[in-house]
């Protein structure tokens, strides 16, 4: 009998001890994290700031995600890489978003992650006579087709009642602008950062930056192929860091400049060139669906696309992982 009961209260020891580990430790939450491999084509600018720090913190550590970076040059290469397959998540700009929107594929956002008013900029020569957009007309300007790049140039324009007819157009990819305009091909080229920097310090006082700061608000973002309920688990566990690499990024700003610097091999100039028009932030909102929606419809109105109609941007969002980490980022009415 003495027996029975010290195995009874061996017993109520041992269970009051595992409940205890269970409430302390989360025991169940940790057993069910099952650790996934996903690979993210990164975009090299500072706007994708958030991954670059949540490398370097391991803000992944804690979620069911192990993720490898694969860095390419622009949203647009990043949004190829998830088309084709070669990547699970990209990062991209809405403007990329907008115009692949009216081709017939299959994708998501899940999340803004950083906003910018001044990340695309027009650059002429100053010693050229063009103190205005007005005396943008028939000159050649560079630009990158089917980016903010492209988009900024019809706005800017549009603003003096011109068109795209009205000036020369050259495409180039990001990295080839500032040398097409070094070579004299181009008058003026509109690159986004950090090729603005860069052409600073090429060029120094024998350029013009305009000022189109407040023109657009530009936004990076999560996106994927549109999936089935595995790949929003894996972009929730994405978000999960995202969100703990945002938070250091608002607390520690200076050891967040410092991953960036060193992430980029870029001058601790540079970065405090662009740091005061970022705003790192997750959401969702109407402010995406009406950048998106109003891109889609000029690419639609200057008939770069064949597509028929309006794209409606709401059908290329999937705020499910979002809503899992931060409801309250969510603001969208359908």
């Amino acid at each position: 009998m003495l027996k029975r009961k010290f195995t009874i209260i061996l017993c109520a020891l041992v269970a009051t001890f595992f409940l205890l580990c269970v409430s302390y430790f989360d025991l169940p939450q940790v057993l069910k994290q099952e650790k996934h491999s996903v690979t993210i084509a990164v975009s090299t600018t500072p706007l994708s700031t958030p991954f670059y720090v949540a490398k370097a913190i391991n803000a992944f550590d804690d979620t069911c995600v192990n993720v490898e970076y694969q860095n390419v040059t622009g949203g647009q290469a990043a949004f190829e890489r998830v088309m084709n397959g070669k990547v699970d998540f990209a990062t991209s700009s809405d403007s990329v978003i907008a115009f692949e929107s009216l081709k017939p594929q299959s994708f998501v956002t899940h999340a803004m992650f950083v906003q910018s008013d001044n990340d695309v900029k027009l650059i002429t020569r100053s010693a050229d006579d063009i103190a205005a957009i007005a005396d943008l007309k028939g000159k050649r300007i560079g630009v990158t087709k089917g980016t903010a790049s492209e988009y900024i140039l019809t706005t800017l324009l549009a603003i003096e009642g011109l068109t795209i007819d009205d000036i020369q157009l050259r495409n180039y990819s990001p990295e080839k602008l500032i040398a097409g305009f070094k070579r004299h091909e181009v008058d003026a080229i509109l690159p986004w950062e950090p090729f603005v920097f860069q052409a600073m310090q090429v060029f120094g006082d024998e350029i013009k930056i305009h000022d189109t700061k407040s023109l657009s608000t530009l936004s990076f973002n999560l996106i994927s192929q549109a999936g089935e309920k595995l790949l929003v688990d894996k972009a929730e566990c994405v978000i999960q860091g995202l969100h703990t690499a945002i938070h250091y990024i608002t607390s520690h700003p200076q050891q967040a400049k410092n991953i960036v610097i060193a992430e980029l091999n870029v001058a601790p100039e540079f970065i405090d060139w662009v740091w005061p028009d970022y705003i790192f932030k997750l959401g969702l909102n109407q402010s995406l669906i009406l950048n998106v929606n109003a891109q889609a419809s000029w690419a639609i109105g200057a008939q770069m696309t064949t597509a028929v109609g309006e794209s409606n941007a709401v059908n290329f969002i999937d705020s499910r992982a979002l809503l899992r980490v931060d409801s309250g980022a969510v603001n969208i009415s359908l």
